[in-house]
């Protein structure tokens, strides 16, 4: 176990309201009501599993996970209905911010958010085209487990090399895409060491926290890479997916992450 004075403290997580709650469905309900669940529901349930593991074992523990919560542009009507909807499903967000549309960037930068998280790849492309990490909450249904968070890195990402990266120009990326990947690995860096962090203080069987790498464009190579890179990280993954250009729809299925970070590659795919 880590030792304690060496903690970086929480992992900082954002989520916006509209993906924790079911805004579409706000009309049929009554002022008691609370906001229907959304897609990140099952997330916030897993990491809250997450955490009552790591202090279960250590009620000291330092590196827990802490989630805030972001609203743009919503009304006062709303921003009761979110803080009370909170509470009534017993959610643990460490903050709340409601902001303007354009502050949103400088909301996460000033909190020092580890990673910003978004169903809308748009959302997820341009944090991470300001140097934001950024990753995909992967849409779950409701009915999926919650005793388990699981997190996808892109082998891609990690794997080619900054000359191999260069070379997708000749798929089809244009030059800022290719930017904002080589920026989405420094931000998966500090993510993954911290991940893997606390996904030592499990052991193989029963863990709460799965972490996987997904190849999809590159060889058995670069996967090969991207698994020595993420060990020289600290962090040893429990399953590798390697496509070699297959899609990855099929095993996404299966898997149910709830966070994809492909750094904007699977944009094009």
């Amino acid at each position: 176990m880590e030792d304690k004075k060496n903690c970086t403290g929480p992992l900082m997580i954002a989520l916006q309201y509209n993906d924790l709650f079911d805004l579409d469905s706000i009309s049929t309900s009554t002022d008691t009501d609370a906001l229907p669940k959304g897609r990140a529901f099952t997330f916030m349930k897993a990491v809250q599993t997450v955490n009552e593991r790591l202090v279960e074992q250590n009620k000291s523990d330092c590196l827990l996970f802490e989630v805030i919560l972001i609203s743009k542009e919503c009304s006062e009507e709303i921003k009761t209905k979110i803080v009370e909807s909170v509470k009534h499903y017993g959610l643990e967000i460490g903050k709340f911010f409601f902001c303007k549309k354009e502050e949103l960037i400088n909301t996460l930068q000033s909190n020092k958010v580890k990673l910003f998280l978004s169903t809308e790849r748009d959302d997820v492309y341009e944090a991470l085209h300001t140097g934001i990490p950024a990753a995909l909450l992967y849409d779950q249904a409701d009915d999926h487990v919650f005793n388990q968070l699981t997190v996808i890195f892109s082998g891609d990402v990690i794997g080619f090399s900054e000359d191999s990266l260069d070379g997708l120009s000749e798929f089809g990326f244009s030059e800022t895409q290719i930017e904002t990947i080589k920026t989405a690995k420094i931000c998966m860096k500090e993510f993954a060491v911290l991940i893997g962090q606390m996904r030592r203080r499990f052991g193989q069987e029963n863990s709460p926290l799965c972490t996987c790498v997904l190849t999809s464009w590159g060889s058995r190579n670069v996967c090969a890479s991207a698994l020595k890179t993420l060990r020289e990280w600290g962090l040893d993954v429990d399953e590798a997916f390697c496509l070699a250009g297959a899609p990855c729809s099929p095993i996404l299925a299966v898997v149910k992450p709830h966070i994809l970070w492909d750094g904007g590659l699977l944009n094009m795919s």
